[in-house]
């Protein structure tokens, strides 16, 4: 506010801030630098201004890449924490081409947003930094990165102007770094993937992400997939056959991917072609990646396992259940009814008991052997089995 800019943005300063900027995106690229020296370039070159750089995955609604300079850590930190996914200039973003550089007062000016919450609570609590500049890179599907400056309105015309320039001359620097960025990731993501799924040969394995892209599949997998009446595949998305165990499992591998602690990461699949249960894990994060990965970082996979609950009750001995959890033989005959598919209703009526009965029966078995829902039981009897 009030401040005096007196500095020329002429062809020669602006060829010459261009060439930093582009020796600055190859250095993080080759790791001689990082990322965070990009928007440093910026907004040391533009006085009064801030800038950013940042990858949103839509996808799996998460902010995987922030470097925010010349700006307050407690506004880094809100930006990071909230603000990043109600940022209104988002719609303008997503919609846009990919390669797009635009000045904020051609195309979406900040005051349309004056009742914001982003604009008042964030963006003009700094400081006069209304106006802004950016260019929008397509990172993979679902994935936005974009790389802003924001300064004062009365700057606009000199500034804009010329950051419009210096970020288009770089445009190709930064394709570049992002297509290496991809294929890097597409490797480690792959190789993470193929890990998982050694040795899983005794059920169907696959790997997947928050937003249900397959990776990997062993073949029983890939023949469950193929007969599609308890998994399947659509646009390279995972799908259960149950409405509400889909949703289950779409809402759990959200999370995983997320990094967030799940209490319950296994459900039980009723179909008509049997009875599955569905264990998924998050699996770890590499521990090293080149440091180009840190703009485009490898997505958290989660391994799920599907195992047939009534081939198991039928090839398998219930009685170690005895020995394993002390379980009587009218406990065990009704686990194996479960484990069959049936419904509390149905084993009660299966075995000759009221549902009353029943209902007394599985919380006995509940107590004995540490489960609070049929599913973590269902998961307890198939891993003991």
């Amino acid at each position: 506010m009030g401040q005096h800019f007196s500095d020329v943005y002429d062809e020669a300063r602006v060829a010459a801030i261009s060439t930093r900027l582009a020796s600055a995106i190859d250095a993080a690229v080759l790791a001689t630098g990082t990322w965070d020296d990009v928007p440093t370039v910026l907004s040391d070159a533009f006085p009064g201004s801030f800038s950013g750089l940042w990858t949103m995955d839509f996808a799996d609604n998460s902010l995987n890449f922030l470097s925010l300079q010349n700006m307050d850590p407690a506004f880094i930190q809100s930006y990071r924490e909230h603000f990043a996914y109600i940022n209104p200039w988002n719609q303008y973003w997503n919609s846009a081409p990919n390669g797009t550089v635009a000045l904020s007062e051609d195309v979406a000016p900040a005051r349309r947003f004056a009742s914001t919450e982003f604009y008042n609570d964030w963006l003009m609590a700094q400081r006069d930094v209304e106006a802004g500049v950016g260019l929008k890179l397509y990172g993979q599907e679902g994935e936005r990165i974009t790389s802003v400056m924001h300064f004062p309105l009365s700057q606009a015309d000199r500034y804009g102007k010329a950051l419009v320039e210096i970020l288009t001359r770089v445009r190709g620097n930064f394709e570049r770094s992002i297509e290496l960025a991809r294929l890097l990731r597409g490797g480690v993501e792959a190789r993470a993937a193929g890990a998982a799924l050694v040795e899983r040969s005794h059920c169907a394995a696959f790997v997947v992400d928050g937003a249900r892209r397959v990776y990997d599949a062993n073949g029983l997998a890939a023949g469950l997939f193929s007969a599609g009446s308890a998994l399947s595949v659509r646009n390279d998305r995972c799908h259960l056959a149950d409405r509400d165990a889909d949703q289950r499992f779409g809402a759990t591998l959200q999370k995983l991917s997320a990094g967030v602690p799940v209490e319950g990461t296994s459900l039980v699949l009723r179909t008509e072609a049997g009875t599955w249960q569905v264990v998924m894990a998050a699996l770890p994060m590499p521990a090293w990646s080149p440091p180009v990965l840190s703009l485009l970082p490898p997505r958290r996979l989660v391994l799920v396992l599907a195992n047939d609950l009534r081939l198991k009750a039928r090839e398998r001995n219930l009685s170690s259940l005895a020995a394993a959890f002390g379980l009587t033989p009218a406990e065990i005959l009704f686990c194996r009814r479960l484990m069959l598919g049936d419904s509390v209703a149905e084993a009660a009526d299966n075995t000759g008991v009221t549902v009353e009965t029943a209902r007394t029966r599985l919380k006995s078995i509940f107590q004995k052997t540490g489960a609070s829902r049929q599913a973590q039981l269902m998961a307890l009897l198939s891993s003991v089995l």
